[in-house]
């Protein structure tokens, strides 16, 4: 993959993690609520302050992201995120599941681009 284009992709994931992660904080961008029992685990979440972690975690990484350190750390962190999301939202919300699945798709990428510091993964 050429130098540039995944530096783009790598910056694209941390813009994307870093607004998604101060939402949970600021709240500017309102989301419909989850039907059924999809809501009511993410208000479990919420009440317990497991989405503020999501939050701080998602935040750090974007940023590490952005700045370009770390890279390895921060696509673990966004990659667990991301996956998690994706499978949420397939069994409780698979209409919203769009942005979890792009998350997971960049996140690949920028592995893929900075697949030589991933080499102890595929043995």
């Amino acid at each position: 993959m050429n130098a540039k284009v995944a530096m783009g992709i790598r910056i694209l994931l941390g813009i994307f993690l870093f607004v998604f992660g101060l939402n949970k904080f600021i709240g500017f961008m309102a989301f419909p609520p989850i039907p059924g029992d999809g809501g009511t685990l993410m208000g479990i979440y919420a009440s317990s302050g497991f989405m503020t972690l999501i939050g701080v975690l998602e935040v750090l990484a974007g940023l590490l992201l952005l700045i370009g350190r770390f890279i390895p750390l921060a696509v673990v962190i966004a990659a667990a995120i991301m996956f998690n999301a994706l499978v949420f939202h397939l069994l409780h919300d698979p209409g919203n599941s769009a942005g979890a699945a792009l998350g997971c798709l960049l996140c690949a990428l920028v592995v893929f681009g900075h697949r030589e510091r991933f080499a102890w993964l595929w043995g």
